[in-house]
């Protein structure tokens, strides 16, 4: 766990998707709040049979489930919805925020998998504005191109600073759908980010 000022106000953690491919789960968590960045899964090596899904240690979520406010969806893979319908039957998520596909494919899956929990998903896109827990927590987002349309990264405005998670994505000048939001970006950045959360997969080649 990483303490993103001197005084511990806002904590930034990861359950999963450092270091691997999969579990994707950020966590940023206040003395009063706790919000997730993605819930996802991995998909079992050779070293797991029988195994479906693995997905991220709740036990933390669960000490401090009274704390916690929303997840918020950057896209709809499996890697970072997968984990939903575990995670909700473990801790309650009072709401989820999601782009359009994504909350469409969240649906789907707790509608197959059962899922009897009641659970509030709100549709966001580009032009949205979100606050969290009064003004602890100020979320705006910014459409990016990845392999799957609808994706997104967010930025997150707290009284310690700025913080950008980029979500997954690849710069793509001719995508199938929405362009990416390079300006938007650019404009983040000429404000300032204090911390920025980036997708690297595959960024070595």
């Amino acid at each position: 766990m990483s303490t993103f000022s001197s005084n511990g106000g806002v904590s930034i953690y990861a359950l999963g998707g450092l270091g691997e491919v999969g579990k994707n789960t950020y966590c940023l968590e206040s003395n009063e709040s706790i919000i997730l960045i993605d819930a996802g899964v991995k998909f079992p090596e050779a070293n797991l049979p029988g195994v479906d899904y693995v997905i991220p240690d709740y036990t933390h979520l669960k000490l401090n489930k009274q704390k916690i406010k929303a997840l918020i969806i950057t896209h709809g893979h499996e890697d970072h919805i997968g984990g939903i319908p575990f995670l909700i039957q473990t801790v309650h998520i009072p709401i989820i925020y999601a782009p359009k596909l994504a909350a469409e494919l969240i649906r789907h899956k707790l509608d197959m998998m059962r899922v009897r929990e009641p659970v509030n998903i709100v549709e966001y896109d580009s032009r949205s504005h979100i606050k969290i827990n009064g003004d602890e927590f100020k979320i705006s987002f910014f459409r990016v191109t990845h392999s799957i349309p609808d994706s997104f990264g967010v930025i997150i405005d707290t009284k310690e600073g700025r913080i950008a998670a980029s979500g997954d994505f690849k710069i793509d000048l001719t995508p199938v759908g929405e362009q990416m939001e390079i300006n938007k970006i650019a404009h983040f950045g000429e404000q300032g980010v204090d911390l920025l959360l980036s997708d690297s997969t595959n960024a070595e080649i």
